[in-house]
């Protein structure tokens, strides 16, 4: 091969990589969900754990505390991850990770997509379902209804704020949404707040990825594509 072959290869090879490198895209929905499964478990293993020994360990229950939040928090992410990635597949006409759609299908979530990118979560898959004429989630009944008390949850945490025992407003908003949901922090007492310290256990942690996975796989279902988790 002469030096001029030699360089034409070279950059030819250097298209290619940069072509290859430029149309590769990680998703992180999966990651999120596990994460979320993997701190309501360990939130659950503490439990246990605390509770055959000294429930006066504050070490012990900050971390159960952390892994609880962290539950509430990945789950959300992977909710948003999951619809951003739908979004920008459309774009690209991805018939490989969008397959069961064409691309009439796929063409107004790609021109809608400038228009809810920062929109609300549930706004996202709303749309995504009505655009390319699939049935909305109906907003009165689960996944959609639990999964707007999930994202509530998750904003009382990223937005806490501090209020008196005597004038709960915000908190008991949450405590309306979430009572009988699932089974409370048996790490707190009766006199315990409820929100922080009765609501956030290990049964609030499985509510939040089951209520996170159960819209996701509805969605999925109502759009017709495979679930991505």
């Amino acid at each position: 091969m002469t030096a001029p072959e030699e360089e034409l290869g070279v950059k030819i090879s250097a298209e290619v990589a940069v072509s290859a490198q430029a149309t590769v895209r990680h998703s992180f929905t999966r990651q999120h969900f596990r994460a979320a499964s993997f701190f309501a478990e360990s939130a659950e293993a503490l439990e246990r754990e605390i509770s055959l020994q000294n429930r006066k360990n504050d070490a012990r229950k900050s971390q159960h505390r952390a892994y609880v939040v962290g539950t509430i928090v990945s789950a959300v992410m992977g909710l948003e991850a999951c619809i951003n990635e739908i979004y920008l597949d459309a774009c690209d006409k991805s018939q490989k990770n969008l397959a069961g759609l064409d691309d009439i299908a796929m063409s107004p979530l790609s021109e809608w997509w400038p228009e809810v990118e920062r929109g609300p979560i549930l706004l996202k898959y709303q749309r995504a379902l009505s655009l390319p004429g699939r049935l909305a989630l109906p907003k009165e009944e689960t996944p959609y209804q639990d999964t707007d008390h999930l994202i509530h949850l998750r904003n009382a945490l990223t937005h806490y704020k501090p209020e008196w025992d005597d004038s709960l407003d915000v908190h008991a908003s949450l405590e309306a949404r979430l009572t009988g949901k699932f089974a409370l922090n048996p790490l707190s007492t009766e006199a315990s707040l409820w929100f922080p310290h009765r609501c956030l256990g290990s049964g609030c942690a499985h509510w939040a990825v089951k209520t996170a996975e159960d819209l996701v796989r509805e969605f999925a279902a109502r759009l017709g594509i495979a679930p991505r988790i």
